[in-house]
Formats: structure tokens, sequence, C-alpha cells
């Protein structure tokens, strides 16, 4: 049976994610629908879940400087950089 092994699909898994692309490589404008929420914390997690940052929901970057604005739904939020980077998004199916 031919197929990666182990430490071929890590690696090949890693540069997918490596890939991935989050809300801090949008540009102003641009609109996106979250893919997935990669919180490395369960606060950072629930956070943005009551904030409406939920997998499937569209958002469009409003600024990137001082802190990065995001419009989801009718709700306005500014995010820091660490917190934007837990945000990968698809702007292939954007509704």
């Amino acid at each position: 049976m031919l197929g990666l092994g182990p430490g071929r699909r890590q690696e090949r898994h890693r540069q997918e994610r490596s890939r991935m692309k989050t809300v801090v490589d949008m540009r102003p404008a641009e609109e996106a629908v979250v893919k997935t929420l990669s919180a490395t914390s369960p606060e950072h997690l629930n956070k943005l879940m009551s904030l409406g940052v939920l997998p499937g929901t569209k958002l469009t970057l409003l600024q990137r400087f001082p802190s990065l604005v995001l419009k989801v739904g009718e709700t306005v939020l500014a995010l820091d950089k660490t917190v934007a980077q837990l945000i990968e998004v698809d702007q292939d199916h954007v509704i």
C-alpha cells in the first residue's frame, strides 16, 4: 500500500495550516467567511463566539491600523493581531 507515512502526513498537514488565510491576511473592505477558530485558550474561543465570530459567519475587514476592525453582522469589533490570527477565513465562498 502506497501512501504517506506518519511523518509525511504531519508535514503535509503543517503546510496546509501554514497556507490558511486569517483575518490578518485580509485587506480593508475585503469580505470573507469564517472557516475555523484556532483559539489556543477557551477564553479566546468563548469571547470570539460570544461576539458572533462563528464558523460560517460572513465578516468584513474595515481597517488594519492601529487595530484590526471587523464588521460581523451588525457588530463592529476591534481586535489585536494575536486574536485576529486565530480566525481562519475563506474568501472563495463569500455569500
